[in-house]
Parts: structure tokens; C-alpha cells; sequence
């Protein structure tokens, strides 16, 4: 990092630490690299700094007074859905996980804390906030070579997308939706035709922005359907078989601290069921034929990552269910226009009154402001009696 020094210089950190020691040592190590370096010990002082001063970095411990870091983080969320946010935690909590994944940290670092540690994580967002940057100034540049190379980049991406859908996805209507915010997506997904007439749909959601999300996600799509395409039969454990192939291909392709998102459904004919298994990836929304009730379907695994090591599975019968919504983080968290919150406020009750995508779209457009993500999502509609 120190042959970067110039480079990290140009960028403002924010360390959020309730231990007097801890926070000396930042500002002694962090005033070498970055161009300024805030201090706050606690995450209602840090929250303060971040709404007044100009931030491209926080890192943040996650126990401390008043308010801890995954709270302060959820507020900060509301403001930017994109600043990359660290934490610091020696807990190993699940649900703590679930709730970090969902306001998108973008990485964890575990306590005891090593100075190798804290360096290349923050090499590796430093980066990152710089690649974005360039290609932000870079897109401004509206020049035809740079508009050559953003078509070819999305018709790859778009390539490596694979529907088999035309219409009806066994007795549900499906109506997908997908957005990038930018040329390169983060997002990526596929609906895609069993040999037993069964169907398997993915949505995978990078870590982060930019480039390395782009092609983290493109790497995992491509794999998936190449694994589907090489199929003659359906054997049993479909589901978990994907997967495990899956991490076996990612795991020695991921940064160190990188990790993925994404939701699995299997559309079993035969069974009329759906075996899902869900990466740190939205809850599902869905309603069934004799209620008003809008249901949840929450993740039932952390994200993907070099150290996973059980996959789980869940199965939910498809004979009540009368619609459903698959989505990524992008439809959710998105800001809300001139209120302080996302749209996830506001989903559940939308997806309820909605008949259709059209229908949905018209309410979130009308709701939200400026696209802050990439925005996938699958909207099921059950036309049958199964």
C-alpha cells in the first residue's frame, strides 16, 4: 500500500472505535495514506462526521456505545447506498451476518484485528472507490471508441444471460425485470429448462461496484449454465449438486475478502414444488390464494465465499402460493425520493396491490429517485390450480 501513497491520498477515511488505543492507532498509521483521517468514538459521532464531512471509506467497529456500527451503517445506507463500509467484529452471529449482508457491508474484517489484514482489505476498497471513479470520468468522456466498448461489454453480458422462458414458467405467469445501473453489472441471472420439464432460476448479485462485481457476476452465470447445458438427466440433490459446483469453480476465483449473493429456486413439475437455497440475498416476498398476507421466504445461508462450507436448502410447496417476487438488493434499498428511507418500506405493500410488473414498476418509478443500483427481479404469477 505504501507504493500507492499518492494515489490513497486523494481519498477520506472514517474510523469508527470506541477504544481510545485502537483509534490513536489509525489516526498515527491511517494520516500516512489518506488524505484525511476522522475519527469518531461512537456510531452516533460517526454518523455526525459522514453527514458533514466528505467520505469515501468507513471503517467501523461493530460493538460499541450509544450506537453500534451495523446501526450507524443502516442510517449511512439511507444517505448512500454506495460508500464501501467495513466492520470489525469478533462475533460470529448469523442473524448479526444477515442484517450486514442486507445494508450491503462491503467487508468484514474479524477480531483479534492484524495490521495485514486491515491493509489489504482496505488496498482492495481503495481500489475499488478509484475504479469507480475512473469510470465515472471516464463515461463522461463521450468519445466512439468508449461507446464501442460499453455496447460490447453489455452484449456480453447479455449474451451470457440465458432465458428459457417465453411466457410461463410451469403454471406461473413470469414477467423479469433487469436494469444495470451502469454498463457493467453487478447483477446477473438466468431462467433455465431441466431435462425433466423442471426449471431453475438464479439472480447473483457481486460484492461492490464496478468491474470486479461485473465479472464475479458474469463468472458465475456463465458456470451455472454451462453446468446446466452439460446435463443429459436430473439426478437426485439437483439443487445442491449446482451449488457445490458452483463454489468448487468461485471460491479459487475470489479476492480474498470478496464474497456473492444469490438466490437458487427450483421449479419441481413433477413434485409441484420449489427447493431454494438463498446466498445473504433479499427475503422473497409471496402470497398465497386464500390470504391477504404478504409471506417472507429469508435467506437460509451467508454468502458465498472461499470458506463456505454447508450449503441448506429449503423446500415450500407451489399449491398455494398465487404470486411471488424474486429480486436483488437493488430493488429494495434503493432511496425513496425526499424521505429518509428505502424503498423496502414501501415494497411489501406495492408487490401486494400490484397484478403484474407493469403494475409494480408504475409504483416503485413513481416512488424512489435516481437508480442507485443494478435491479433484477422475477415476478410470478400463478394462472393454474396446481
Amino acid at each position: 500500500m505504501k507504493s500507492n501513497l499518492q494515489i490513497y491520498k486523494s481519498l477520506n477515511i472514517l474510523c469508527v472505535e470506541d477504544e481510545d488505543s485502537i483509534r490513536l492507532m489509525y489516526n498515527e498509521i491511517f494520516s500516512i495514506i489518506f488524505k484525511n483521517v476522522y475519527l469518531a468514538e461512537d456510531g452516533n459521532k460517526g454518523l455526525a462526521i459522514f453527514e458533514k464531512e466528505q467520505i469515501d471509506i468507513i471503517l467501523t467497529d461493530y460493538s460499541m456505545p450509544v450506537m453500534d456500527g451495523l446501526k450507524m451503517s443502516e442510517h449511512i445506507r439511507c444517505i448512500d447506498s454506495n460508500i464501501p463500509i467495513i466492520m470489525i467484529t469478533a462475533i460470529e452471529n448469523i442473524e448479526m451476518l444477515r442484517r450486514a449482508i442486507d445494508i450491503r457491508i462491503t467487508s468484514f474484517i474479524k477480531k483479534p484485528i492484524l495490521a495485514e489484514t486491515i491493509f489489504s482489505t482496505l488496498e482492495f476498497v481503495a481500489k475499488s472507490v478509484l475504479a469507480d471513479r475512473f469510470l465515472i470520468e471516464f463515461q463522461k468522456e463521450k468519445i466512439s471508441y468508449n461507446q464501442y466498448q460499453e455496447n460490447l461489454t453489455y452484449e456480453k453480458e447479455t449474451t451470457i444471460i440465458k432465458n428459457d422462458v417465453q411466457d410461463l414458467l410451469l403454471d406461473f405467469k413470469c414477467e423479469l425485470f433487469f436494469k444495470p445501473r451502469d454498463i457493467l453489472s453487478g447483477d446477473s441471472y438466468s431462467i433455465r429448462k431441466l431435462p425433466n420439464d423442471s426449471y431453475l432460476a438464479f439472480i447473483v448479485d457481486g460484492m461492490g461496484k464496478g468491474i470486479s462485481a461485473s465479472v464475479t457476476a458474469m463468472m458465475c452465470c456463465a458456470y451455472i449454465n454451462h453446468t446446466i447445458d452439460m446435463r443429459t438427466e436430473v439426478k437426485k440433490n439437483l439443487l445442491q449438486d449446482i451449488v457445490e459446483k458452483l463454489l468448487s469453480f468461485i471460491a479459487p476465483n475470489l479476492l480474498e475478502y470478496e464474497v456473492v449473493s444469490i438466490s437458487f429456486f427450483l421449479f419441481e413439475k413433477e413434485k409441484r414444488e420449489i427447493e431454494y437455497a438463498m446466498f445473504s440475498m433479499p427475503a422473497v416476498l409471496y402470497m398465497k390464494n386464500d390470504s391477504e398476507d404478504v409471506f417472507k421466504l429469508k435467506s437460509n445461508n451467508p454468502p458465498l465465499s472461499g470458506y463456505t462450507k454447508q450449503i441448506n436448502t429449503k423446500i415450500v410447496s407451489m399449491k398455494d402460493i398465487s404470486k411471488m417476487l424474486i429480486f436483488s438488493d437493488g430493488l429494495n434499498e434503493n432511496s425513496v425520493k425526499d424521505l429518509e428511507c428505502s424503498y423496502e418500506e414501501f415494497l411489501k405493500d406495492d408487490f401486494k396491490l400490484s397484478h403484474n410488473l407493469e403494475e409494480l414498476e408504475e409504483k416503485r418509478v413513481s416512488c424512489i429517485g435516481e437508480q442507485e443500483d443494478d435491479i433484477t427481479y422475477l415476478f410470478l404469477r400463478n394462472l393454474g390450480n396446481i
